[in-house]
């Protein structure tokens, strides 16, 4: 649990506050999904070493009872593990899901289910590069209509 925390802290500190995913759905921030998750992480942490070990499980399932024996390579076990704060995880994808204390998910809502363009839609990103023949173009003309369809599904901008 301490890797995945120090995974999402650094996210949180290095990821720009300001940048976005786009989805159908809205936007999406991984900054402050990070380090909201980190904060939820943290108190998790936190709980569950306040609670005194009642053994200890070594790499091969050896198990001991004695703590001068475990040293910090040991796993510790609890009688009660720690209980998870409900929360809500969004993906970067759109979907949702509430978790409850017990470690329990429901799925809140899917992302968005992408169509095809209609043949209006292609022309009217087709037209939209103020290309007249985007293979007698090459690549740049080829580049703003693959740009223009990926606007249309929401990806990289508005449409």
């Amino acid at each position: 649990m301490k890797t995945a925390l120090e995974a999402l802290e650094m996210l949180a500190k290095w990821e720009h506050p300001a940048s976005n995913i786009t989805t159908k759905s809205g936007r999406i921030y991984p900054h402050h999904v990070a380090k909201n998750s980190a904060a939820t992480l943290r108190l998790a942490i936190e709980q569950a070493e306040k609670q005194e070990p009642v053994a200890w499980m070594w790499k091969d399932g050896t198990l001991t009872i004695d703590p001068d024996r475990a040293d910090g390579t040991w796993t510790p076990l609890y009688t009660d593990p720690p209980q998870r704060e409900p929360h809500e995880l969004l993906c970067v994808c759109g979907a949702s899901w509430s978790i409850d204390s017990e470690g329990n998910e429901e799925l809140l809502s899917t992302p968005p289910q992408r169509q095809p363009l209609t043949d209006g839609e292609l022309r009217r990103c087709f037209l939209a590069t103020n290309t007249t023949e985007p293979l007698a173009e090459g690549w740049p003309g080829l580049e703003r209509f693959a740009r223009a369809i990926e606007r249309k599904h929401g990806i990289g901008g508005e449409a």
